[in-house]
């Protein structure tokens, strides 16, 4: 029996974007990780995370779009 190995993978690459969706005038939650690591003084020391969710909140922004973060 021949298996198709490639069948769960199409299903993780069907996923809708932002762009995708008509996002005007909607409340949009986005669920964003901002756990970042800290020093002994608590100054952030690495902010890609939170850097990383800018473009995506922006996005939403200029679309319409109302956030929930």
């Amino acid at each position: 029996m021949k298996t198709n190995h490639s069948e769960p993978i199409k299903g993780v690459l069907n996923k809708l974007t932002l762009a995708d969706l008509s996002i005007k005038g909607k409340r949009l939650f986005i669920r964003a990780d901002f756990n970042v690591p800290l020093d002994e003084d608590l100054n952030i020391t690495d902010d890609r995370r939170i850097r990383s969710t800018i473009p995506t909140i922006n996005y939403a922004i200029d679309e319409g779009a109302k956030l929930i973060l």
